[in-house]
């Protein structure tokens, strides 16, 4: 079985225990804020893999080091997953959990690119536009891409939609180059 697919099944399994615990919103809510501390920690990724340090020790770091911000039932999934020799997937185990939330709740991620930073009213009449033409709800991610010299590139799922001055000027390009001059 593939990392992927264990990370899936380990997200599935903590989202259905979050659900009758704590609540799904707040159990995706400590995975991610755990995964993002692996991920920006690499020693603490480090210590948590390490063979050499016993499981009580890791189980009596997790509750010390997490016990003002994570659930007890989020901390036992981790220690769980610490026991299991899974703790090196818990970045995948959190993006996989989000996901799952995402397609439960309807929610699909959109990127949007421009070339300089956009004002929020901009934002959120692209956003609006967007959810009215998909009839979806949408996360947005913004990002910069200064190669695409000014406009929008929205992409939401494999749906790439590009009102770039980039793509305008391939356009233009193509078409003069297929121009016959008599």
């Amino acid at each position: 079985m593939s990392d992927r697919a264990v990370a899936r099944r380990y997200a599935e399994g903590f989202l259905a225990f979050a659900k009758e615990t704590i609540g799904t919103k707040k159990g995706l809510e400590e995975i991610i804020s755990f995964g993002e501390i692996l991920d920006k920690n690499p020693e603490l990724s480090k210590f948590l893999e390490n063979p050499e340090i016993t499981y009580t020790e890791k189980s009596g770091f997790v509750d010390a080091a997490f016990k003002s911000f994570l659930s007890s039932e989020t901390r036992d999934f981790l220690k769980l997953i610490i026991e299991k020799r899974r703790s090196e997937e818990a970045v995948d185990i959190a993006d996989e959990a989000k996901m799952l939330y995402r397609r439960e709740m309807g929610i699909e991620k959109a990127v949007i690119k421009s070339a300089k930073p956009l004002p929020q009213d901009i934002i959120r009449m692209i956003k609006d536009k967007l959810e009215s033409k998909l009839d979806k709800k949408l996360e947005f991610e913004i990002a910069l891409d200064p190669g695409l010299l000014g406009g929008v590139q929205a992409t939401v799922g494999n749906i790439v939609m590009d009102g770039s001055i980039k793509r305008k000027l391939s356009e233009l390009k193509e078409y003069l180059m297929e121009s016959r001059v008599d």
